[in-house]
């Protein structure tokens, strides 16, 4: 009976270190399998630019999920990064303070989600959602002033779709490169050690001297800023941006950040798995492309996987609660 506990034990502890990197080997051996297209590298560096934007939006998204929060508005920011970046290099604005602007943008609309949620001490997901209608209230207003669609043109911006570093895409490196980032600021830092203690005991924090409100508020800060790289992501990705642009995002990111293993609670989580989850959400939707699953059954077979991660994590997790 001994003998079997442990290795019981050995399995849980191989899942919860392990689990999401193998259920990302299963799922491209089988869709490789199926869709002859899948496994070949014009395909597999398509999924890396279809799930770049994604992915980064993810970043931020598990920052707030670290500390227990929830971030509603990040597909709106992305909208609004995305319109913002257009609109401005419409206008003449060079590339570089265009880019800049839009970010700066996201980041103070992540701020002001930040700062309501904790001074006012209103729940994150009124406050989000609100937000969130808020911040597409007034991309739409600025798109509306072109029709409805922004075109963009500008070489640098579009370069960072089509260009190539040693054969890699921009966009891969520039998502790895944020990855790496963000794993040094949570594993190698005092703020990323404040997001964990928050989120595992907000209490016991503030007795050791953390700034909980502070340390929440620069996690939405943090999220707004991702979102508007994402933004300037999906411009130059699509060369457009029409008002269908970051509709529903938010949900993309929750996803990969639940499959990553980060517990909706707080405290757990681990941001290279986020990417894992992200790298997961973009084969899943490339997959069904490729085989023609018709787009409402695409949504499903996501929310699905949400509720099958949710249970995996309750299960491998439960030894801690």
């Amino acid at each position: 009976m001994t003998q079997t506990h442990k290795t019981s034990e050995k399995i849980r502890e191989l899942l919860e270190k392990s689990g999401i990197l193998l259920v990302l080997v299963v799922l491209f051996a089988a869709f490789s399998l199926i869709a002859g297209k899948f496994c070949t590298l014009t395909n597999i560096s398509n999924v890396f630019k279809q799930v770049s934007h994604i992915a980064i939006l993810s970043i931020g998204m598990t920052f707030v999920f670290l500390f227990g929060g929830m971030d509603l508005s990040a597909g709106s920011n992305i909208f609004l990064g995305a319109v913002s970046v257009a609109a401005m290099l419409t206008e003449g604005v060079p590339a570089w303070i265009a880019v800049l602007a839009a970010i700066a943008a996201c980041t103070l609309m992540g701020a002001l989600n930040g700062f309501i949620i904790e001074k006012l001490q209103i729940n994150c997901v009124i406050v989000t959602l609100g937000s969130q209608l808020l911040i597409r209230g007034i991309a739409l207003t600025i798109i509306s002033h072109y029709r409805q669609w922004i075109y963009v043109k500008d070489p640098g911006v579009l370069w960072l779709n089509t260009g190539t570093v040693f054969g890699l895409p921009v966009l891969l490196i520039l998502t790895v490169i944020l990855y790496l980032i963000a794993w040094l600021i949570l594993n190698r830092s005092a703020f990323g050690r404040r997001v964990y203690a928050v989120g595992g005991n907000p209490r016991a924090a503030h007795l050791c001297g953390v700034n909980v409100a502070v340390t929440k508020l620069l996690c939405y800060l943090i999220s707004g800023t991702t979102a508007g790289i994402a933004g300037v992501v999906i411009a130059s990705r699509l060369g457009m941006v029409n008002t269908n642009v970051g509709a529903g995002m938010e949900f993309d990111a929750v996803t990969a950040v639940v499959l990553g293993g980060c517990a909706v609670k707080g405290g757990e989580g681990n941001v290279l798995k986020t990417f894992v989850g992200a790298l997961i959400v973009g084969m899943i939707s490339n997959f069904m492309t490729l085989v023609g699953v018709n787009e409402h059954y695409q949504d499903a077979v996501l929310g699905g996987f949400i509720l099958l991660a949710a249970v995996f994590n309750q299960l491998t997790l439960k030894k801690n609660d």
